[in-house]
């Protein structure tokens, strides 16, 4: 019976959150979260019910709310935190207020499952639950332990096994040919990891994903300067790049008393930016400090000859009773401003019981870089080939960033150990041979195979187009190697009813340009061209020649 309690609780919970999300008056109902319109994990909701979300079977609950969109917005579920079983609540075509019990159908693309009506669920009627309510918690852990054996048994294994490669090795490489599925198979390890379906993974902050191209740098990636403007005149604040602010997230969440921290700094910060300022008395004056917030979404003070900020790294460090910075400075400001958070904003005091660095060590966050090979490693990565070592992960790879100087916090960075990286890189892409060597030994590397990729199909008929033509490009007349081989994903197109490509379009459109890029220069091109058609058609050919 705790387990149904339980259960009641956090649907009740949910739905409360998507009724708030979809009602007029939304304010009355968790105001910061809902009116920032911003996506909120379960993390930013779990101090709301912590006591309910731990389950019998081993598994915990979580909610994930995107705020600002309608009821039936499919970014918003209650899940069992490790599978991609979710409940969500969205109005029916009669207009009636349902729960749906779903999971994702890969084969058609799009959710299925059972469907309940809230009002006969006995939410909010402070009894025991009643039997829907059982039948439907019953059905969903059914369907929680369908989709965790699919993803040991009957899901996509390959995903599963590279997981497992990956948290090992903890910087993992897809390399392979064109077309092969690398970045869909790396958002498929991504969500087997962090228990997120896969087309809801931009909305978690777990994830993050980049693409590089040759005008892609360091700025871009780790830190540099970006044009702001300062009392009406532009000038150059120095910002973290993408991958920076993503280890620096991934760092204060192995902390677990971050997330009550999380939630008054966002609503604190929200507010300032929304205001213009905020004043704040010194400890131990009568002085007052101005603030504004940044562009990295930290306080900025501004005086006539320079500008102090405070990052939220600083004040999470001091609301922990450590010094904000190694060097010490400011931390009178820093404990000013935990102070009037305090006061303002009901942030309760660390629970020193816990430690200082208490670990989540379960949480993973993973950056996915797709076409890492088409940047200029070094240029991007710099010093952090150093730190993104498998064996150098934590403090021990801290290393000084190259606009270090020109942030007043000036401490040295490094990957936190909760970060895992994965690749993906086109075997014959021409930039292949600017990937760093030094690079190189940093990743596992792991080819997916054109044949690999054939579990994207489902036709009989085209995989046999495909052999067939893959065959042929490594054939003694063709004599190439299988990183010349052609992916599944160019032949999904025969299968796609709303595009309507028939074999000769996908062959004069895509196939044959991508072959004839291969033979460039070589003076039998149109030779082998005509052999590979002749594969490619083979048994259209033999159906007319019989007709």
């Amino acid at each position: 019976m705790d387990d149904l309690v339980n259960f009641k609780k956090m649907l009740e919970f949910f739905v409360h959150i998507m009724r708030a999300n979809n009602n007029a008056n939304s304010e009355e109902f968790y105001p910061n979260e809902i009116k920032s319109g911003m996506g909120y994990q379960g993390k930013n909701f779990q101090k709301n019910y912590s006591e309910w979300r731990q389950f019998s079977n081993g598994h915990t609950m979580d909610v994930t709310v995107q705020a600002g969109f309608p009821l039936f917005n499919k970014s918003s579920y209650l899940h069992w935190s490790d599978t991609g079983a979710n409940i969500r609540v969205h109005w029916n075509q009669n207009k009636t207020e349902i729960a749906s019990l779903q999971q994702w159908d890969n084969a058609n693309n799009k959710w299925i499952g059972k469907e309940y009506s809230v009002d006969e669920l006995g939410l909010f009627d402070g009894n025991e639950p009643n039997d829907l309510l059982s039948d439907l918690f019953h059905d969903y852990e059914q369907l929680m332990l369908i989709e965790l054996e699919s993803r040991r048994g009957g899901g996509n294994m390959k995903a599963t096994e590279l997981a497992e490669k990956l948290k090992q090795n903890y910087n993992l490489i897809l390399r392979g040919a064109p077309g092969t599925g690398k970045t869909y198979l790396a958002k498929e390890i991504v969500s087997s990891i962090i228990g997120v379906p896969r087309e809801e993974l931009a909305s978690s902050d777990q994830f993050e994903f980049v693409q590089f191209h040759p005008s892609y740098d360091y700025t871009d990636f780790v830190e540099g300067l970006r044009p702001v403007q300062i009392n009406g005149q532009v000038g150059f604040e120095p910002k973290n790049g993408t991958f920076k602010e993503f280890c620096k997230n991934a760092l204060l969440q192995q902390n677990d008393q971050f997330d009550s921290f999380d939630n008054v700094w966002e609503n604190f910060i929200n507010n300032v930016d929304e205001a213009g300022e905020v004043v704040i008395p010194q400890v131990r004056s009568e002085r007052e400090m101005t603030y504004s917030v940044n562009s990295n979404r930290n306080l900025k003070e501004e005086n006539v000859s320079s500008v102090h900020t405070l990052t939220k790294e600083n004040i999470f460090r001091v609301w922990q009773g450590l010094k904000g910075r190694e060097s010490g400075g400011h931390q009178s400001r820093m404990i000013a401003v935990v102070n009037y958070l305090k006061d303002q904003y009901n942030l309760p005091d660390y629970d020193m019981s816990h430690g200082k660095h208490t670990g989540v060590n379960d949480k993973y966050y993973i950056f996915v870089i797709d076409e890492i090979n088409r940047g200029e490693i070094s240029k991007i990565f710099g010093e952090l080939f150093f730190s993104i070592d498998p064996e150098y992960r934590g403090v021990t790879g801290s290393v000084s960033t190259q606009y270090a100087n020109l942030f007043e916090e000036s401490e040295k960075f490094y990957v936190p150990e909760n970060v895992y990286i994965i690749g993906t890189m086109n075997d014959i892409d021409r930039s292949v041979d600017t990937f760093d060597f030094a690079m190189r030994r940093r990743f596992s590397f792991e080819e997916i195979t054109a044949a690999d990729s054939q579990v994207m199909l489902k036709s009989d008929e085209v995989k046999r187009r495909m052999t067939a033509l893959n065959d042929a490009i490594i054939s003694p007349e063709v004599s190439l190697s299988t990183d010349y081989q052609i992916g599944a994903s160019y032949f999904r197109a025969l299968e796609d009813e709303s595009k309507n490509i028939g074999v000769d379009e996908l062959w004069q459109n895509k196939l044959k340009p991508l072959l004839k890029d291969y033979f460039r220069g070589e003076r039998n091109a149109e030779h082998k061209l005509e052999i590979l058609e002749s594969a490619y058609f083979m048994d259209d050919a033999d159906d007319s020649s019989e007709g």
